[in-house]
């Protein structure tokens, strides 16, 4: 019979480097298990065609459950200096890559093509690495939907708005105003040869979390160059180009503050330090459904970025229990879609509807999407 040589493991046999090293394992365990790999849908194409008009999220859907896994998928080419962008007419090849399922652009030598690129590491010569354009890249959304909220509308502190110079007239005496007008505002005197916007007031936004007034929304309706400037504060303004809105009396001047969102962005799990709601629904007195543009009281100080996407829930409606003396009882909260936010303020956040499994509106609540695996 033969003799058991087990011996029982003790951990100070290993020292502090050993216990370490365990440990260290123990964490790895743990977050691989809290962090799968992404779930490729059971009808993910081995192969696909970019067309004009297609989406990042489109694509990204065609693959996953959840698209916004998608850079976790994505074998980037290193050899590009933008290694994450697609372009109409790519190839998309659905490989598998030192043991990972990813989905990269076919170079002609398919998936072995795909890895040594991923691979490869640059030449140190400048030369070495292919500069790729956006202007023609697949956006992430369709940028066409909210080229108005990028351009034209701001959010801005109500207090200083009211501090800005005002239009009182205009060179004919015209109430209303377009490109080729000169007008004439009234307030802190404006810099000559300066360029300025002409913005319109709209409506403030309300955090219904707290009740407060959190932002004012402007829209540009103009823009112009200061001619002059008298010592009672009056300067003179010839309007070069209006946006869709006449100028008229009241509207305020003050230099045009642009457009601060990245020139191109991936759709990405939101990391906020709250959640969040649905406070506007733009252009609307209704509901929101997928490619509506929405407000949310989420912004820059809650750690909101563009590309982030954020899970849309509706609030379960009260019932009452029959059955146990017409207690009323809350139902829970259903999904109800995603959304994208695409320019960010301080408190709040323009967002873009990406899918919606019912009608939304203003109370919706959001949060980090939850990944189904």
């Amino acid at each position: 019979m033969l003799k058991n040589t087990f011996k029982p493991f003790k951990l100070k046999q290993l020292g502090i480097a050993g216990v370490m090293s365990l440990a260290m394992l123990a964490i790895s365990s743990l977050a691989h298990a809290n962090n799968p790999p992404p779930r490729l849908k059971a009808d993910a194409p081995n192969r696909y065609v970019v067309k004009k008009g297609d989406t990042l999220w489109d694509i990204s859907g065609r693959y996953l459950d959840n698209p916004w896994d998608w850079k976790r998928i994505w074998a980037a080419n290193k050899q590009i200096k933008n290694p994450n962008l697609i372009y109409p007419d790519d190839i998309l090849l659905l490989c598998v890559i030192q043991g990972q399922t990813l989905v990269g652009i076919d170079t002609g030598e398919g998936c072995a093509g795909i890895e040594r690129n991923m691979t490869a590491t640059a030449p140190a010569t400048a030369h070495s690495v292919t500069i790729t354009p956006l202007n023609n890249a697949i956006p992430p959304i369709p940028l066409s939907a909210i080229e108005y909220w990028l351009d034209r509308v701001l959010i801005v502190n109500p207090t200083d708005y009211e501090h800005t110079p005002y239009v009182i007239a205009s060179k004919n005496r015209n109430i209303i105003t377009g490109a080729g007008d000169k007008i004439y505002a009234k307030g802190v005197p404006l810099i000559v040869g300066q360029r300025y916007g002409i913005y319109r007031e709209g409506e403030p936004f309300v955090d219904p979390a707290t009740n407060q007034i959190v932002g004012l929304e402007v829209r540009q309706v103009a823009t112009g160059t200061v001619t002059a400037v008298e010592t009672n504060g009056v300067s003179s303004i010839e309007l070069l180009d209006s946006y869709e809105y006449e100028v008229r009396e009241g509207d305020r001047v003050f230099v045009e503050l642009g457009n601060a969102v990245p020139p191109m962005f991936q759709p990405s799990p939101a990391v906020v330090n709250r959640g969040g709601m649905i406070v506007r629904v733009t252009d609307s007195i209704g509901n929101a459904a997928a490619g509506s543009v929405v407000a949310i009281n989420l912004g820059t100080e809650n750690g909101a970025k563009p590309g982030d996407v954020l899970a849309i829930s509706r609030r379960g409606p009260l019932v009452r229990d029959v059955m146990d003396n017409d207690m009323p009882v809350r139902l829970p909260s259903e999904q109800a879609g995603h959304l994208m936010i695409f320019k960010t303020f301080n408190k709040i956040s323009y967002a873009y509807v990406l899918d919606a499994e019912i009608p939304l509106s203003v109370g919706d609540r959001l949060s980090p999407p939850v990944a189904m695996y």
